[in-house]
């Protein structure tokens, strides 16, 4: 007896040890994911199908017959033509009807919400998609605040990510390690500034524009506009340093150039840009003081144009 009640204990033992290693196994986790993914989509489906005008699934009970079903399907499509019918009648005496018995109260309903509680109280600066999958499936925690995120057009599991600090590092989002793959921290470059904007720029490498290749271009608060290329590390060159500009003064016209170029002597912080969808050689960005600046890859010291749409100050903000 003693000998089977030891042998039935070290068999249990085993069996638990066994399941612990399967209930943490990365692939029992990666399974429940996924299904926790297919029953969110089966329980918020009507909504979503209202939100995209089509049509509501609906299940059928335990003990109805399928005959039952396909009659209601059709009944459902003749009510359809019916009522369809009945708008048209409805827009035919639209306008006889007077604005008192047209008035509908506005009705508004939330689809659905998404809530963290990793981010509550905290600033959200930066939003985007993955251009191969538009589900959020990882977080990464970081010991410097995140002020822009871009994913790559032609690697989609790159995401650069800029920092408050001026770092600038890239995740593969197919690894849930929190250590990014490359970044700009030990880089001579590296921006001084936090960086406002990251975004991954094709641009074609040759002159029939079938030839692209993929960089990667970031704004800072040191009033840099920075150009990324991926090698071996983070290599990088300034595409446009982002010079102040001045108000033009009431003198004459000699003397305004000559003030000018006086006072163009501090950088301006650079806070967004936009490169063109065609030419991705030109491109706008944005400063702090108010201004746009169109710009060349092709020229880093001298803006071909700028735009005065905005004023900047502490009791005056616009945007247009």
């Amino acid at each position: 007896m003693d000998i089977e009640t030891v042998i039935l204990a070290k068999v249990h033992e085993d069996e638990e040890d066994h399941s612990e290693a399967i209930l943490k196994s990365e692939k029992l986790q990666q399974d429940l994911f996924f299904m926790e993914r297919v029953l969110m989509e089966n329980v918020f489906q009507p909504k979503l199908a209202s939100y995209r005008q089509l049509p509501v699934l609906k299940e059928r009970e335990p003990e109805e017959p399928e005959e039952v079903l396909e009659e209601e399907v059709h009944e459902e499509t003749e009510d359809e033509i019916k009522r369809e019918d009945a708008e048209e009648m409805e827009m035919e005496l639209e306008l006889e009807i007077t604005t008192e018995q047209s008035t509908i109260p506005a009705n508004l309903e939330r689809l659905w919400s998404f809530t963290c509680d990793l981010t509550k109280g905290l600033n959200v600066s930066s939003l985007a998609w993955n251009k191969a999958n538009p589900w959020p499936e990882r977080i990464y925690h970081s010991s410097h605040g995140v002020t822009s995120v871009d994913f790559s057009i032609g690697a989609p599991n790159l995401l650069a990510v800029g920092y408050h600090n001026g770092t600038i590092a890239i995740y593969n989002v197919r690894s849930s390690n929190n250590t990014p793959v490359l970044d700009s921290s030990e880089s001579p470059l590296k921006h001084m500034g936090p960086v406002w904007q990251v975004q991954w720029i094709e641009q074609d490498r040759g002159n029939t524009g079938d030839d692209k290749r993929e960089i990667l271009v970031s704004i800072s608060a040191d009033g840099r506009i920075a150009k990324w290329i991926i090698r071996k590390g983070l290599d990088c060159h300034d595409l446009m340093r982002l010079k102040r500009t001045t108000a033009a003064s009431n003198k004459k016209g000699g003397e305004k150039e000559k003030k000018g170029e006086a006072l163009i002597s501090r950088q301006a912080p650079g806070m967004c840009f936009a490169f063109h969808p065609k030419d991705t050689n030109i491109y706008l960005a944005g400063t702090e003081e108010g201004l746009i600046h169109k710009c060349s890859c092709s020229y880093n010291e001298q803006y071909l144009e700028t735009y005065r749409g905005h004023k900047f100050g502490p009791s005056d903000c616009e945007c247009c």
